[in-house]
């Protein structure tokens, strides 16, 4: 007589303890590959931002040692005339540098143009302005802020290019020479966006604050990358610093070094603000109250 062998075939408990160890794994392990690809993104960024000081400090060395102009007028006060508001020459048209070329990019007969194109021809690549991390999406609103303008996102790329990055307005047609400490004076950072308009920041203005709009400002896991004006970049976690109001000089100072507060007593030179912008010629005029 043939006796049967039982069939090799897993029972129901088997194949559920089976799905809970993969299950438990993949909750273990998703998290891991997250942060190791954010971390290569970040270190992307880095790169971008590397590169544009480089850029930057060519150009200085081609124009007199004075730092590249923000392109303030027109194009930080254009008003778009479908919409009748600000959208930092976000619908700027021109055939130059190529053919119906729309937003930052463009150059206008007049020769004017934003700080990253005049870049331009030291880089000559227009994907080093775009952050691997940077997108469109809502921010904080309780914080003051509301979601980005559409009339400045990317909506055509054959027109337009993305730019993720900020210049900051104390380097604005400045002399080489008026840069106090090189090494703690930041020179580029990030918006977080891909954007055909283009951002400028002073240090009194509530846009240079890292702290203050955490998915803005924040997308390299909990930190920021900056670029500094000898040509150095590193990442930087500022978590720790106050919770203050960027809209008064009290709330600045909550907010501390190395963000900095020319308006204090005596003045607090940062990363971000170190000197009180004065440009006459576009009207822009930082004081104290």
């Amino acid at each position: 007589m043939v006796s049967k062998r039982p069939s090799p075939a897993f029972t129901l408990i088997e194949l559920l303890v089976v799905i809970a160890i993969i299950a438990i794994l993949a909750a273990i392990l998703f998290p891991v590959f997250a942060q190791a690809r954010e971390k290569a993104r970040g270190i992307a960024c880095l790169s971008n931002i590397r590169q544009i000081n480089t850029a930057q400090l060519m150009y200085v060395q081609d124009y007199d040692e004075t730092f590249v102009d923000a392109g303030i007028d027109p194009f930080f006060n254009w008003i778009n005339p479908k919409t009748g508001q600000y959208d930092n020459g976000a619908s700027i048209t021109s055939n130059e540098p190529y053919p119906n070329c729309e937003g930052w990019p463009c150059i206008l007969p007049t020769g004017q143009a934003t700080f990253a194109a005049r870049l331009m021809p030291y880089i000559k690549n227009y994907d080093i302005w775009k952050c691997p991390s940077a997108n469109n999406g809502s921010v904080n609103a309780g914080s003051g802020w509301s979601t980005s303008n559409p009339n400045e996102d990317i909506t055509d790329p054959t027109r337009q290019k993305p730019i993720s990055y900020w210049y900051s307005l104390c380097f604005h047609r400045s002399p080489l020479a008026s840069v106090d400490v090189p090494a703690e004076r930041v020179m580029m950072t990030e918006t977080g966006r891909l954007r055909a308009a283009y951002d400028l920041n002073s240090g009194r203005d509530g846009y240079a604050r890292a702290s203050k709009w955490p998915d803005y400002y924040r997308p390299h896991g909990g930190g920021v990358n900056l670029g500094f004006s000898d040509g150095h970049a590193k990442w930087f976690n500022d978590k720790g610093m106050g919770p203050g109001d960027d809209n008064t000089d009290a709330g600045r100072t909550v907010r501390g070094l190395p963000h900095g507060n020319m308006c204090a007593t005596p003045p607090q030179p940062g990363y971000l603000e170190w000197k009180l912008v004065v440009d006459p010629p576009n009207g822009y005029n930082e004081t104290c109250p």
